[in-house]
Protein backbone atom coordinates (compact mmCIF):
# COMPACT_ATOMS: atom_id res chain seq x y z
CA UNK A 1 0.00 0.00 0.00
CA UNK A 2 1.14 3.57 -0.79
CA UNK A 3 2.02 6.27 1.53
CA UNK A 4 -1.46 8.38 0.29
CA UNK A 5 -3.09 4.95 0.04
CA UNK A 6 -2.96 4.63 3.99
CA UNK A 7 -4.33 8.37 4.71
CA UNK A 8 -8.05 6.35 2.88
CA UNK A 9 -10.70 7.41 3.07
CA UNK A 10 -10.06 10.84 2.56
CA UNK A 11 -12.24 13.69 3.96
CA UNK A 12 -13.13 15.77 1.30
CA UNK A 13 -15.16 19.01 2.55
CA UNK A 14 -16.57 22.23 1.64
CA UNK A 15 -14.56 24.75 1.12
CA UNK A 16 -16.20 28.53 1.07
CA UNK A 17 -15.03 31.67 1.59
CA UNK A 18 -11.94 30.39 2.22
CA UNK A 19 -13.18 27.73 4.86
CA UNK A 20 -13.29 24.67 4.93
CA UNK A 21 -16.32 22.41 6.69
CA UNK A 22 -19.53 20.19 6.81
CA UNK A 23 -22.43 20.52 4.68
CA UNK A 24 -25.21 21.79 6.64
CA UNK A 25 -27.16 18.63 6.25
CA UNK A 26 -24.40 16.88 8.02
CA UNK A 27 -24.70 14.36 5.30
CA UNK A 28 -21.77 12.68 3.75
CA UNK A 29 -21.14 10.47 0.46
CA UNK A 30 -18.12 7.98 -0.74
CA UNK A 31 -16.52 7.35 -3.55
CA UNK A 32 -15.12 3.73 -4.14
CA UNK A 33 -11.86 2.67 -6.28
CA UNK A 34 -13.15 1.60 -9.23
CA UNK A 35 -10.24 -1.01 -9.36
CA UNK A 36 -11.46 -2.71 -6.21
CA UNK A 37 -15.14 -1.72 -4.98
CA UNK A 38 -14.50 -2.81 -1.69
CA UNK A 39 -12.73 0.17 -0.72
CA UNK A 40 -14.12 3.21 -0.18
CA UNK A 41 -11.20 6.09 -1.31
CA UNK A 42 -13.38 9.39 -0.71
CA UNK A 43 -16.13 10.42 2.23
CA UNK A 44 -17.46 13.75 0.70
CA UNK A 45 -19.31 16.48 2.25
CA UNK A 46 -23.15 16.00 0.84
CA UNK A 47 -23.90 19.75 0.08
CA UNK A 48 -27.09 20.80 -0.32
CA UNK A 49 -28.75 24.01 -2.09
CA UNK A 50 -27.79 26.17 0.76
CA UNK A 51 -24.46 25.33 0.93
CA UNK A 52 -24.56 26.28 -2.86
CA UNK A 53 -26.02 29.49 -2.29
CA UNK A 54 -23.05 30.73 0.39
CA UNK A 55 -20.24 29.27 -2.04
CA UNK A 56 -22.18 31.68 -4.62
CA UNK A 57 -22.91 34.64 -1.99
CA UNK A 58 -18.81 34.03 -0.79
CA UNK A 59 -17.77 34.36 -4.64
CA UNK A 60 -20.29 37.30 -5.45
CA UNK A 61 -19.12 39.96 -2.35
CA UNK A 62 -15.19 38.73 -3.44
CA UNK A 63 -16.01 39.76 -7.14
CA UNK A 64 -18.37 42.98 -6.04
CA UNK A 65 -15.97 44.12 -3.89
CA UNK A 66 -12.65 43.53 -5.60
CA UNK A 67 -11.10 41.19 -2.30
CA UNK A 68 -7.30 42.42 -2.37
CA UNK A 69 -7.25 43.54 -5.79
CA UNK A 70 -8.20 40.73 -7.04
CA UNK A 71 -10.23 41.56 -10.33
CA UNK A 72 -7.87 44.87 -11.09
CA UNK A 73 -4.44 43.98 -9.96
CA UNK A 74 -3.33 41.28 -12.57
CA UNK A 75 0.20 40.52 -11.03
CA UNK A 76 -2.06 39.24 -7.44
CA UNK A 77 -3.41 37.08 -10.06
CA UNK A 78 -0.88 35.97 -12.13
CA UNK A 79 1.54 35.07 -9.19
CA UNK A 80 -1.34 32.98 -7.88
CA UNK A 81 -1.52 30.70 -11.11
CA UNK A 82 2.03 30.71 -12.08
CA UNK A 83 2.31 29.50 -7.89
CA UNK A 84 -0.46 26.62 -8.30
CA UNK A 85 1.53 25.08 -11.39
CA UNK A 86 4.84 25.19 -9.31
CA UNK A 87 2.49 23.51 -6.40
CA UNK A 88 1.04 20.64 -8.92
CA UNK A 89 4.38 20.00 -9.91
CA UNK A 90 5.71 19.55 -6.53
CA UNK A 91 2.51 17.48 -5.32
CA UNK A 92 2.65 15.37 -8.62
CA UNK A 93 3.05 12.04 -6.68
CA UNK A 94 0.09 12.48 -4.93
CA UNK A 95 -2.38 14.10 -7.31
CA UNK A 96 -1.56 11.24 -9.82
CA UNK A 97 -2.12 8.61 -6.83
CA UNK A 98 -5.84 10.28 -6.30
CA UNK A 99 -6.55 10.54 -9.57
CA UNK A 100 -5.48 6.78 -10.09
CA UNK A 101 -7.90 5.66 -6.55
CA UNK A 102 -10.75 7.91 -7.85
CA UNK A 103 -10.72 7.28 -11.76
CA UNK A 104 -9.12 3.93 -11.71
CA UNK A 105 -6.81 5.66 -14.56
CA UNK A 106 -3.20 3.80 -14.93
CA UNK A 107 -0.54 5.52 -13.03
CA UNK A 108 1.31 6.41 -16.11
CA UNK A 109 -1.35 8.16 -17.77
CA UNK A 110 -2.27 9.54 -14.50
CA UNK A 111 1.37 10.85 -13.59
CA UNK A 112 0.91 12.75 -17.88
CA UNK A 113 -1.97 13.92 -16.57
CA UNK A 114 -1.30 15.73 -13.55
CA UNK A 115 2.27 17.42 -15.66
CA UNK A 116 -0.74 18.84 -17.91
CA UNK A 117 -2.67 20.54 -15.54
CA UNK A 118 0.66 22.21 -14.23
CA UNK A 119 1.31 23.39 -18.13
CA UNK A 120 -2.30 25.54 -18.26
CA UNK A 121 -1.84 27.20 -15.05
CA UNK A 122 1.31 28.28 -16.34
CA UNK A 123 -0.05 29.36 -19.84
CA UNK A 124 -2.61 31.18 -18.67
CA UNK A 125 -0.56 33.20 -15.64
CA UNK A 126 1.22 34.47 -19.17
CA UNK A 127 -1.89 35.53 -19.57
CA UNK A 128 -3.08 37.46 -16.69
CA UNK A 129 -1.57 41.33 -17.70
CA UNK A 130 -1.83 40.64 -21.60
CA UNK A 131 -5.98 41.07 -21.78
CA UNK A 132 -5.08 43.92 -24.47
CA UNK A 133 -8.45 46.11 -25.84
CA UNK A 134 -8.37 48.32 -28.71
CA UNK A 135 -8.85 52.16 -28.48
CA UNK A 136 -8.95 54.46 -31.86
CA UNK A 137 -10.61 58.14 -33.10
CA UNK A 138 -13.44 58.47 -35.02
CA UNK A 139 -13.47 61.18 -37.91
CA UNK A 140 -15.06 63.33 -35.72
CA UNK A 141 -12.11 63.04 -32.76
CA UNK A 142 -14.17 60.95 -30.77
CA UNK A 143 -13.05 57.93 -29.18
CA UNK A 144 -13.73 54.03 -28.98
CA UNK A 145 -12.09 52.41 -26.01
CA UNK A 146 -13.11 48.37 -26.21
CA UNK A 147 -11.89 47.22 -22.91
CA UNK A 148 -12.16 43.37 -21.71
CA UNK A 149 -13.63 43.35 -18.48
CA UNK A 150 -14.06 39.47 -16.57
CA UNK A 151 -17.59 38.23 -16.64
CA UNK A 152 -18.28 38.01 -12.82
CA UNK A 153 -19.08 34.93 -10.63
CA UNK A 154 -18.76 31.47 -13.00
CA UNK A 155 -20.06 28.40 -11.86
CA UNK A 156 -17.89 25.23 -13.50
CA UNK A 157 -19.21 22.19 -13.26
CA UNK A 158 -16.07 19.47 -13.94
CA UNK A 159 -16.53 15.97 -15.18
CA UNK A 160 -14.24 13.24 -13.92
CA UNK A 161 -12.29 11.33 -16.32
CA UNK A 162 -9.92 13.49 -16.29
CA UNK A 163 -10.50 15.53 -13.02
CA UNK A 164 -7.14 18.37 -13.11
CA UNK A 165 -6.56 19.32 -16.85
CA UNK A 166 -10.30 19.18 -17.18
CA UNK A 167 -10.81 21.57 -14.14
CA UNK A 168 -7.82 23.78 -15.01
CA UNK A 169 -9.01 24.41 -18.19
CA UNK A 170 -12.05 26.27 -16.88
CA UNK A 171 -10.17 27.35 -13.26
CA UNK A 172 -6.93 29.00 -14.73
CA UNK A 173 -8.82 31.11 -17.39
CA UNK A 174 -11.56 32.40 -15.39
CA UNK A 175 -8.71 33.50 -12.76
CA UNK A 176 -6.26 35.30 -15.12
CA UNK A 177 -8.99 37.57 -16.44
CA UNK A 178 -10.37 38.03 -13.24
CA UNK A 179 -13.70 36.17 -12.38
CA UNK A 180 -14.56 34.62 -8.74
CA UNK A 181 -15.83 31.09 -9.08
CA UNK A 182 -17.78 28.21 -7.75
CA UNK A 183 -16.87 24.68 -8.61
CA UNK A 184 -19.12 21.48 -8.55
CA UNK A 185 -16.98 18.70 -9.61
CA UNK A 186 -18.40 15.33 -10.73
CA UNK A 187 -19.06 12.74 -7.38
CA UNK A 188 -16.97 10.31 -8.79
CA UNK A 189 -13.93 12.95 -8.22
CA UNK A 190 -14.18 14.75 -5.27
CA UNK A 191 -11.16 14.62 -3.51
CA UNK A 192 -8.96 14.64 -6.90
CA UNK A 193 -10.38 18.29 -7.38
CA UNK A 194 -10.64 19.60 -3.44
CA UNK A 195 -6.82 19.06 -3.73
CA UNK A 196 -6.17 21.23 -6.37
CA UNK A 197 -8.42 23.83 -4.57
CA UNK A 198 -6.57 23.18 -1.81
CA UNK A 199 -2.90 24.36 -3.99
CA UNK A 200 -4.91 27.07 -5.32
CA UNK A 201 -5.44 28.31 -1.43
CA UNK A 202 -2.01 27.65 -0.84
CA UNK A 203 -0.66 29.30 -4.11
CA UNK A 204 -2.48 32.61 -2.56
CA UNK A 205 -5.78 33.05 -3.80
CA UNK A 206 -8.06 35.35 -1.58
CA UNK A 207 -10.89 33.83 0.32
CA UNK A 208 -14.18 33.86 -1.81
CA UNK A 209 -12.40 33.70 -5.01
CA UNK A 210 -12.25 30.09 -5.40
CA UNK A 211 -15.35 28.26 -3.60
CA UNK A 212 -16.02 24.69 -3.46
CA UNK A 213 -18.98 22.35 -3.33
CA UNK A 214 -19.62 18.72 -3.60
CA UNK A 215 -23.05 17.10 -3.94
CA UNK A 216 -25.51 15.53 -6.35
CA UNK A 217 -25.88 17.87 -9.27
CA UNK A 218 -29.87 17.89 -9.35
CA UNK A 219 -29.83 19.85 -6.04
CA UNK A 220 -26.61 21.67 -5.89
CA UNK A 221 -26.01 22.10 -9.92
CA UNK A 222 -29.26 23.15 -10.66
CA UNK A 223 -29.12 25.52 -7.61
CA UNK A 224 -25.88 27.14 -9.17
CA UNK A 225 -27.54 27.16 -12.80
CA UNK A 226 -30.72 28.68 -11.31
CA UNK A 227 -29.48 31.14 -8.96
CA UNK A 228 -29.14 35.17 -10.23
CA UNK A 229 -25.58 35.58 -8.56
CA UNK A 230 -23.92 33.62 -11.31
CA UNK A 231 -23.10 35.35 -14.24
CA UNK A 232 -21.80 31.86 -16.42
CA UNK A 233 -22.14 28.58 -16.34
CA UNK A 234 -19.36 26.70 -17.86
CA UNK A 235 -19.85 22.48 -18.27
CA UNK A 236 -18.35 19.53 -19.12
CA UNK A 237 -20.14 16.29 -18.89
CA UNK A 238 -22.94 14.42 -21.13
CA UNK A 239 -24.42 16.24 -24.08
CA UNK A 240 -28.14 15.93 -22.67
CA UNK A 241 -27.20 17.57 -19.41
CA UNK A 242 -25.43 20.08 -21.04
CA UNK A 243 -28.83 20.73 -22.88
CA UNK A 244 -30.85 21.02 -19.97
CA UNK A 245 -28.56 23.35 -18.35
CA UNK A 246 -28.27 25.33 -21.66
CA UNK A 247 -32.47 25.65 -21.33
CA UNK A 248 -32.60 26.84 -17.57
CA UNK A 249 -29.97 29.37 -18.17
CA UNK A 250 -31.45 30.29 -21.38
CA UNK A 251 -34.49 31.69 -19.05
CA UNK A 252 -32.65 34.64 -17.32
CA UNK A 253 -30.22 35.17 -19.92
CA UNK A 254 -27.08 33.36 -18.69
CA UNK A 255 -24.26 33.29 -20.17
CA UNK A 256 -23.29 29.38 -20.81
CA UNK A 257 -20.32 27.46 -22.75
CA UNK A 258 -21.09 23.73 -23.13
CA UNK A 259 -17.91 20.95 -23.35
CA UNK A 260 -20.01 17.77 -24.44
CA UNK A 261 -19.91 14.82 -26.18
CA UNK A 262 -18.33 13.17 -28.90
CA UNK A 263 -17.92 10.62 -31.41
CA UNK A 264 -15.08 10.57 -33.50
CA UNK A 265 -14.05 9.19 -36.82
CA UNK A 266 -10.78 7.99 -37.58
CA UNK A 267 -10.47 7.95 -41.22
CA UNK A 268 -7.91 6.14 -42.80
CA UNK A 269 -6.46 6.25 -46.59
CA UNK A 270 -5.37 3.39 -48.51
CA UNK A 271 -1.69 5.73 -49.15
CA UNK A 272 -1.44 5.87 -45.24
CA UNK A 273 1.76 5.34 -43.32
CA UNK A 274 -0.86 1.92 -41.76
CA UNK A 275 1.73 1.12 -38.74
CA UNK A 276 1.97 4.71 -37.37
CA UNK A 277 -2.20 4.67 -37.92
CA UNK A 278 -2.93 2.00 -36.00
CA UNK A 279 -0.93 2.99 -33.28
CA UNK A 280 -2.50 6.27 -33.48
CA UNK A 281 -6.18 5.08 -33.68
CA UNK A 282 -5.32 2.29 -30.70
CA UNK A 283 -3.79 5.18 -28.26
CA UNK A 284 -7.05 7.23 -28.95
CA UNK A 285 -9.44 4.41 -28.58
CA UNK A 286 -8.49 2.96 -25.52
CA UNK A 287 -6.66 6.05 -23.62
CA UNK A 288 -8.17 5.68 -19.80
CA UNK A 289 -10.60 2.90 -21.17
CA UNK A 290 -12.31 4.69 -23.81
CA UNK A 291 -13.60 7.41 -21.40
CA UNK A 292 -13.04 10.47 -23.27
CA UNK A 293 -15.16 12.61 -25.11
CA UNK A 294 -12.77 13.09 -27.63
CA UNK A 295 -12.17 9.22 -27.93
CA UNK A 296 -11.43 7.29 -31.21
CA UNK A 297 -15.17 5.45 -31.62
CA UNK A 298 -15.24 5.18 -35.37
CA UNK A 299 -12.70 3.80 -37.76
CA UNK A 300 -13.21 4.64 -41.33
CA UNK A 301 -10.80 2.53 -43.67
CA UNK A 302 -10.53 2.61 -46.90
CA UNK A 303 -11.91 -0.88 -48.70
CA UNK A 304 -9.06 -2.03 -50.53
CA UNK A 305 -6.32 -1.59 -46.98
CA UNK A 306 -9.34 -2.81 -44.31
CA UNK A 307 -8.22 -5.69 -44.03
CA UNK A 308 -4.50 -5.45 -43.60
CA UNK A 309 -5.48 -2.45 -41.34
CA UNK A 310 -7.42 -3.60 -38.88
CA UNK A 311 -5.20 -6.67 -38.24
CA UNK A 312 -2.52 -4.33 -37.32
CA UNK A 313 -5.00 -2.49 -34.86
CA UNK A 314 -6.53 -5.82 -34.12
CA UNK A 315 -3.02 -7.15 -32.72
CA UNK A 316 -2.05 -3.85 -30.93
CA UNK A 317 -5.19 -4.24 -28.97
CA UNK A 318 -4.71 -7.67 -27.83
CA UNK A 319 -0.95 -6.79 -26.63
CA UNK A 320 -2.96 -4.10 -24.21
CA UNK A 321 -2.38 -5.01 -20.73
CA UNK A 322 -5.89 -4.28 -18.76
CA UNK A 323 -5.03 -4.56 -14.89
CA UNK A 324 -4.32 -2.80 -11.68
CA UNK A 325 -3.92 1.10 -12.41
CA UNK A 326 -1.15 1.16 -10.11
CA UNK A 327 1.32 -1.22 -12.09
CA UNK A 328 3.78 0.58 -14.45
CA UNK A 329 2.66 -2.30 -16.74
CA UNK A 330 -0.76 -1.53 -16.98
CA UNK A 331 -2.18 -0.19 -20.31
CA UNK A 332 -5.65 -0.15 -19.24
CA UNK A 333 -7.67 0.07 -16.24
CA UNK A 334 -11.36 -0.68 -14.96
CA UNK A 335 -14.05 1.91 -15.79
CA UNK A 336 -15.23 4.53 -13.65
CA UNK A 337 -18.32 3.02 -12.15
CA UNK A 338 -20.55 -0.39 -12.33
CA UNK A 339 -23.40 1.85 -14.10
CA UNK A 340 -20.54 2.68 -16.88
CA UNK A 341 -19.93 -0.95 -16.95
CA UNK A 342 -23.12 -1.98 -17.35
CA UNK A 343 -23.59 0.64 -20.14
CA UNK A 344 -20.28 -0.51 -21.99
CA UNK A 345 -22.06 -4.30 -21.57
CA UNK A 346 -25.17 -3.14 -23.09
CA UNK A 347 -23.57 -1.46 -26.15
CA UNK A 348 -21.86 -4.84 -26.51
CA UNK A 349 -24.75 -6.38 -26.24
CA UNK A 350 -26.48 -3.89 -29.00
CA UNK A 351 -23.61 -4.77 -31.54
CA UNK A 352 -23.48 -8.30 -31.03
CA UNK A 353 -28.19 -8.61 -31.94
CA UNK A 354 -27.12 -5.84 -35.00
CA UNK A 355 -25.37 -8.90 -36.11
CA UNK A 356 -21.89 -6.61 -36.32
CA UNK A 357 -18.71 -8.85 -36.85
CA UNK A 358 -17.57 -9.10 -32.79
CA UNK A 359 -13.19 -9.03 -33.83
CA UNK A 360 -12.02 -8.94 -30.39
CA UNK A 361 -13.26 -8.69 -26.82
CA UNK A 362 -16.67 -7.90 -25.76
CA UNK A 363 -16.52 -9.43 -22.58
CA UNK A 364 -16.24 -8.38 -18.29
CA UNK A 365 -13.02 -9.75 -17.53
CA UNK A 366 -13.39 -11.68 -14.21
CA UNK A 367 -11.19 -13.70 -11.90
CA UNK A 368 -8.62 -12.45 -9.35
CA UNK A 369 -8.50 -8.78 -8.75
CA UNK A 370 -11.04 -8.43 -11.91
CA UNK A 371 -14.15 -9.82 -9.89
CA UNK A 372 -13.62 -6.56 -7.39
CA UNK A 373 -13.59 -3.81 -10.50
CA UNK A 374 -14.87 -2.95 -12.83
CA UNK A 375 -12.88 -4.57 -15.96
CA UNK A 376 -14.19 -4.70 -19.31
CA UNK A 377 -11.83 -6.23 -22.28
CA UNK A 378 -10.58 -3.78 -25.47
CA UNK A 379 -13.31 -4.15 -28.00
CA UNK A 380 -13.53 -3.96 -31.55
CA UNK A 381 -16.73 -4.43 -33.83
CA UNK A 382 -16.61 -4.51 -37.55
CA UNK A 383 -18.89 -3.97 -40.59
CA UNK A 384 -20.40 -1.66 -38.40
CA UNK A 385 -23.86 0.38 -39.76
CA UNK A 386 -23.05 4.03 -39.42
CA UNK A 387 -26.58 4.64 -38.89
CA UNK A 388 -26.71 2.66 -35.65
CA UNK A 389 -26.51 2.71 -32.39
CA UNK A 390 -22.41 1.74 -32.41
CA UNK A 391 -21.94 4.29 -35.17
CA UNK A 392 -24.16 7.35 -34.20
CA UNK A 393 -24.16 7.04 -30.19
CA UNK A 394 -21.24 8.03 -27.26
CA UNK A 395 -20.48 5.04 -25.29
CA UNK A 396 -18.02 6.25 -23.13
CA UNK A 397 -16.11 3.10 -23.10
CA UNK A 398 -13.83 0.55 -24.95
CA UNK A 399 -16.06 0.37 -27.52
CA UNK A 400 -14.68 0.82 -31.37
CA UNK A 401 -16.65 0.54 -34.34
CA UNK A 402 -15.11 0.24 -37.74
CA UNK A 403 -16.53 0.86 -40.93
CA UNK A 404 -15.59 0.56 -44.20
CA UNK A 405 -15.80 3.25 -47.51
CA UNK A 406 -14.78 3.52 -51.05
CA UNK A 407 -13.89 7.42 -51.94
CA UNK A 408 -12.97 10.45 -50.26
CA UNK A 409 -16.70 11.66 -50.25
CA UNK A 410 -17.92 9.17 -48.42
CA UNK A 411 -15.37 8.92 -45.75
CA UNK A 412 -16.19 12.71 -45.53
CA UNK A 413 -19.90 11.91 -45.79
CA UNK A 414 -19.81 8.79 -43.01
CA UNK A 415 -17.27 11.28 -40.90
CA UNK A 416 -20.36 14.10 -40.71
CA UNK A 417 -22.89 11.75 -40.43
CA UNK A 418 -23.46 11.51 -36.34
CA UNK A 419 -24.89 14.50 -34.10
CA UNK A 420 -21.36 15.42 -32.86
CA UNK A 421 -18.49 17.47 -34.31
CA UNK A 422 -15.56 17.24 -31.41
CA UNK A 423 -12.71 15.85 -32.65
CA UNK A 424 -11.58 13.86 -36.02
CA UNK A 425 -8.62 12.33 -36.99
CA UNK A 426 -7.29 12.06 -40.52
CA UNK A 427 -4.17 9.83 -42.63
CA UNK A 428 -3.11 9.83 -45.78
CA UNK A 429 0.02 9.74 -47.35
CA UNK A 430 -1.20 12.46 -49.56
CA UNK A 431 -0.99 15.85 -47.85
CA UNK A 432 -3.59 17.68 -50.44
CA UNK A 433 -5.59 15.17 -49.71
CA UNK A 434 -5.16 15.03 -45.86
CA UNK A 435 -6.07 18.66 -45.56
CA UNK A 436 -8.73 18.85 -48.19
CA UNK A 437 -10.71 16.26 -46.27
CA UNK A 438 -9.96 17.96 -42.87
CA UNK A 439 -11.54 21.05 -44.13
CA UNK A 440 -14.30 19.48 -44.39
CA UNK A 441 -14.84 17.41 -41.29
CA UNK A 442 -17.39 19.36 -39.45
CA UNK A 443 -15.33 19.05 -35.99
CA UNK A 444 -13.91 21.32 -33.60
CA UNK A 445 -10.17 19.71 -33.46
CA UNK A 446 -8.78 17.46 -36.38
CA UNK A 447 -5.30 15.38 -36.56
CA UNK A 448 -3.50 15.09 -39.31
CA UNK A 449 -0.80 12.27 -38.79
CA UNK A 450 -1.54 12.12 -34.80
CA UNK A 451 -4.28 11.35 -32.42
CA UNK A 452 -5.16 13.15 -29.10
CA UNK A 453 -2.46 15.65 -28.79
CA UNK A 454 -4.35 18.75 -26.72
CA UNK A 455 -1.28 20.97 -26.01
CA UNK A 456 -2.57 23.93 -24.20
CA UNK A 457 -1.81 26.58 -27.18
CA UNK A 458 -4.55 25.26 -29.34
CA UNK A 459 -8.27 24.79 -28.70
CA UNK A 460 -10.39 22.37 -26.89
CA UNK A 461 -14.66 22.45 -28.13
CA UNK A 462 -16.73 21.06 -30.60
CA UNK A 463 -19.39 21.46 -33.33
CA UNK A 464 -22.76 20.24 -33.59
CA UNK A 465 -24.27 19.12 -30.15
CA UNK A 466 -20.54 18.79 -28.95
CA UNK A 467 -21.07 22.32 -27.19
CA UNK A 468 -20.62 25.27 -27.12
CA UNK A 469 -17.21 27.66 -26.81
CA UNK A 470 -13.48 26.90 -26.73
CA UNK A 471 -11.03 26.03 -24.05
CA UNK A 472 -7.30 26.23 -23.68
CA UNK A 473 -5.54 28.83 -26.11
CA UNK A 474 -5.97 32.11 -26.34
CA UNK A 475 -9.55 31.53 -26.86
CA UNK A 476 -10.32 29.64 -23.87
CA UNK A 477 -10.37 33.33 -21.76
CA UNK A 478 -13.12 34.13 -24.25
CA UNK A 479 -15.47 32.47 -22.36
CA UNK A 480 -14.74 34.49 -19.19
CA UNK A 481 -14.88 37.88 -20.89
CA UNK A 482 -17.18 40.18 -21.43
CA UNK A 483 -16.15 43.15 -24.21
CA UNK A 484 -17.35 46.68 -23.00
CA UNK A 485 -17.08 49.82 -24.92
CA UNK A 486 -16.40 52.93 -23.65
CA UNK A 487 -17.47 56.12 -26.31
CA UNK A 488 -15.60 59.56 -25.60
CA UNK A 489 -16.86 62.15 -27.39
CA UNK A 490 -14.23 64.47 -29.14
CA UNK A 491 -16.18 67.06 -31.01
CA UNK A 492 -16.91 69.78 -27.68
CA UNK A 493 -20.67 70.31 -29.26
CA UNK A 494 -23.10 70.67 -27.09
CA UNK A 495 -25.21 69.92 -29.83
CA UNK A 496 -23.51 66.96 -32.10
CA UNK A 497 -25.14 66.77 -35.93
CA UNK A 498 -27.20 63.89 -34.47
CA UNK A 499 -28.86 65.67 -31.74
CA UNK A 500 -30.47 67.99 -34.45
CA UNK A 501 -33.39 65.03 -35.06
CA UNK A 502 -34.77 65.38 -31.91
CA UNK A 503 -33.24 69.24 -31.52
CA UNK A 504 -34.23 72.05 -33.82
CA UNK A 505 -32.19 75.05 -32.45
Amino acid sequence: MSPVETQMPFRCPLVINGEEGSSSSGKQFQRENPADNRVTVTSAEEGTASDMRAAIDAARRAFDTNAEGWTTNHKIRERVLYRTGELIRANAERLAAIVRLEVGMPIRQATGHVAAAADIFDFYAGYAGKLYGESFFQPSGSMINLIKEPMGVVGLITPWNFPLTQTARKVAPALAVGCTLVLKPASYTPQSTYELVKLLHEAGAPAGIVNFVTGPGDVIGVEMVRNPGIDKISFTGETGTGKRIAAEAAMNVKRISLELGGKAPFVVFEDSDLDAAARAAVFGMFRNAGQACGATTRLLVQDNIHDSFLDQVVSLTKAIEVGQPEQQTTDMGPLVSKNQENTVQQYIRTGLDSGFSLVTGGNKLTGSFFDHGYYVNPTIFDNVDNSSALGQEEIFGPVVAVTSFHEEEEAVELANDVPYGLVAGVWSGDYVRAMRVARRIRAGTVWIWDNYAQPVEGIWGGFKESGVGRELGPYGLDDFIEVKQIYTDGTGLATKPAYRQVIKD
